[in-house]
C-alpha cells in the first residue's frame, strides 16, 4: 500500500499512475505506455489494474478507443451498468468508431437493454457493411433476448378472477332441514338431470337445439398423413421457414479434446552429446473449455455461432537430466469472427514457478511468438474447428 497513497496495485504502476503531465508531447507519450501496460494486463487477465490504467489514460486523453477499450474490461469484471456507460461515452466521442458500437451492443445485451444493443449493432453495421462480425452479434442479441423472454417471471398481482371456481359457503341448519324433508338435493351440490341421473349442481345440460348446433365434435382418426413440402436443409414443421437453432456444442467439445489429445509443436533441436536430437512442445492437457457452438436457420439462410474459450497445459524438457519447462496457456476468445477477419488469439500465459530460468529463451521464441510455435499452431486448429463447423448439418 505504501509509495501510491493507498493504491491497491502497490508500486507496480505507480511511475504512470502518479504522473500529472501538462503538455501535449507529455501527456502523449504517458498515454502510449499506460497503453501499452494496459494491453498486456488484458492478456493476463489482471482487469482491476488493466481498468486502472485505463482511468488514468481518459484522465489525461480522453478519447473513444480508451472508452471502448475500459467498457470490454469492466464487462470482463461483470459491470455491465458501467460497461454500457462507457461504451456510450465511446460512441458520443466519435460516432464512426465502429467498435464502440459493438462494446455499446454487448453492454446493452448484458444489461437487458436489448433495444439499444440491437441499435448499436445495426449502426456499426451501417459503418462497416462488410464486416461479419454484426450478423452475428445480432444473432447471439436475438438468442439471448428469446433466452430472456423464455425465463418464467414473477406474478403481478392482479384483480380476483371473477370466472374462477369459489370457495363453498356453509349452508344454514334452517335451509339444510328444508332439504332434507323437501327432497331437494340441489342445496348440497347435486341435482337430477333429464335422465334422472344425480350430477353435480354446476353441470350444464345441453338441450337437442344446442346439440344440433354444435354439431359431432368427438375426434376424429386421421386416415393418412399430410404432405408437406420440406425445402433443404429446413425443418418438417417450420414451413414458414422462420427462427431454428441446433446446438453443436458437445460436437464441439469432442473436437477440441481430441485435436488437442497429443498436440505438439516442433522446438530447435538440442544437443545430446554428439548427437542432434529433435525436441518438441506437448500439449499435456486441454482444460476448462467454456461457452457453445449452435447453428440457426432463419428465412432460409443458415449461420453459425462459435464462441469458446479453453485453456492448454503445455510441457518441454531442457535436458537429459529430466528437467523440464511448464505451464499453460489460456485462449478466452475462440469464435468464428476472429478467424473471419484473420485477428490474432487473445492468450495468456502462466509458466510453472519451477520451471528453470534456462527456458526463457524458448518460452519467448515458441510461446509468445505471434509467427512460430504454440499461438500459430492453436490459430491454424481453431482455423479448421470453423472449417469443420460449418459443414456440419
Amino acid at each position: 500500500m505504501s509509495g501510491m497513497g493507498g493504491s491497491p496495485f502497490g508500486s507496480a504502476h505507480q511511475d504512470v499512475l502518479g504522473q500529472t503531465p501538462t503538455d501535449p508531447e507529455s501527456k502523449q507519450r504517458l498515454v502510449d505506455e499506460i497503453k501499452d501496460r494496459a494491453r498486456k494486463a488484458f492478456a493476463r487477465r489482471d482487469m482491476p489494474v488493466c481498468e486502472a490504467l485505463y482511468s488514468k489514460a481518459l484522465k489525461v486523453l480522453p478519447d473513444a478507443p480508451l472508452y471502448s477499450n475500459r467498457s470490454a474490461v469492466r464487462l470482463a469484471l461483470g459491470r455491465f451498468d458501467d460497461a454500457f456507460e462507457d461504451a456510450t461515452k465511446a460512441t458520443q466521442t466519435d460516432s464512426s468508431y465502429a467498435k464502440g458500437y459493438y462494446r455499446l451492443g454487448q453492454a446493452g445485451e448484458k444489461c437487458g437493454k436489448f433495444s439499444e444493443a440491437q441499435k448499436a449493432y445495426e449502426k456499426g453495421k451501417e459503418l462497416e457493411p462488410e464486416s461479419k462480425v454484426w450478423p452475428s452479434s445480432l444473432l447471439k442479441l436475438e438468442k439471448a433476448k428469446q433466452a430472456y423472454e423464455a425465463k418464467p417471471k414473477k406474478k403481478a398481482e392482479t384483480a380476483p378472477d371473477l370466472l374462477a371456481p369459489r370457495t363453498a359457503q356453509p349452508i344454514p341448519e334452517k335451509g339444510k332441514e328444508n332439504a332434507r324433508k323437501s327432497g331437494d338435493t340441489s342445496m348440497r351440490g347435486y341435482k337430477v338431470d333429464s335422465q334422472g341421473r344425480k350430477t353435480t349442481f354446476f353441470n350444464n345440460e345441453l338441450d337437442d337445439k344446442t346439440k344440433a348446433l354444435i354439431g359431432d365434435i368427438a375426434p376424429k382418426k386421421v386416415s393418412a398423413p399430410t404432405q408437406m413440402k420440406v425445402d433443404a436443409g429446413a425443418s418438417s414443421w417450420n414451413q414458414a421457414g422462420t427462427f431454428e437453432s441446433k446446438d453443436h456444442t458437445k460436437w464441439m467439445r469432442a473436437w477440441l479434446e481430441s485435436k488437442f489429445r497429443d498436440f505438439m509443436v516442433d522446438l530447435p533441436d538440442r544437443k545430446v552429446g554428439a548427437l542432434t536430437v529433435p525436441c518438441y512442445l506437448t500439449v499435456k492437457k486441454i482444460k476448462d473449455i467454456k461457452g457453445d457452438a449452435s447453428t440457426a436457420q432463419a428465412r432460409g439462410k443458415k449461420k453459425w455461432v462459435l464462441d469458446v474459450s479453453f485453456v492448454l497445459d503445455w510441457e518441454f524438457p531442457l535436458d537429459d537430466a529430466g528437467a523440464v519447462a511448464k505451464g499453460s496457456m489460456t485462449f478466452p476468445d475462440v469464435s468464428c469472427d476472429v478467424v473471419d477477419d484473420e485477428e490474432p488469439l487473445e492468450w495468456s500465459l502462466d509458466v510453472d514457478p519451477l520451471t528453470p530460468q534456462t527456458a526463457i529463451p524458448l518460452i519467448t521464441s515458441h510461446l509468445q511468438s505471434d509467427d512460430k510455435g504454440l499461438r500459430p499452431a492453436v490459430y491454424d486448429a481453431c482455423a479448421e474447428l470453423v472449417k469443420e463447423f460449418r459443414a456440419t448439418k
